[in-house]
């Protein structure tokens, strides 16, 4: 009785020494909760987000970085708070208003006010192994007057730090210049 009690008691000792705390998670939103919302004098255009589509790497929760020329590390630790799609609609959607497009929800149309069906494909968004973040892919706008203009895009800002805290700050700037560019080309 006294020899399965003392090995009971070191089973449970043994158990115990193997238990480790749980890694920690880190969340992350590309858009910017932070960011204040200012009324705009009327917009130069105004458009509707109807397709944006992201490469099958982005579409899961874990932040991912270039570590060399084919290789793509995904990080157990840090993961975005909600799908990629989801935040980049939001941060792309606050940066075009700031831009001087209004983004409607789809629904909403009136005669008066021509809105255009904007599309995104992005075919990499993601920290690369050389220090630079960066967005590249192609977008087009889709009215009832003109035929659709495909434009290209390949943006890439250098990382100020290390990190994915900065890799995603980085990507906020991105994000912006796609605004920019999307804007520059708006009716």
């Amino acid at each position: 009785m006294r020899t399965k009690l003392f090995a009971a008691a070191c089973f449970a000792a043994l158990l115990s020494g193997c238990s480790s705390a749980p890694a920690s998670l880190t969340y992350y939103v590309l858009h910017s909760p932070q960011a204040t919302t200012e009324e705009q004098p009327e917009p130069a255009a105004r458009v509707y987000i109807e397709q944006l589509s992201l490469p099958e790497y982005l579409k899961q929760r874990s932040l991912a970085m270039q570590t060399g020329p084919a290789t793509v590390y995904f990080s157990p630790r840090h993961v975005w708070a909600e799908p990629l799609d989801k935040s980049l609609r939001q941060a792309l959607t606050a940066s075009l208003q700031r831009h001087g497009v209004a983004v409607l929800p789809a629904a909403v149309y009136s005669p008066q006010y021509p809105v255009s069906g904007l599309h995104i494909k992005i075919d990499d968004f993601i920290p690369a192994f050389d220090g630079n973040v960066l967005i590249k892919g192609q977008y087009w706008k889709e009215d009832e007057n003109t035929q659709p203009q495909i434009h290209q895009f390949d943006f890439r800002r250098p990382m100020q730090g290390d990190g994915f805290e900065e890799a995603v700050a980085t990507m906020r700037l991105l994000v912006d210049d796609l605004a920019s560019a999307i804007s520059d080309k708006a009716p």
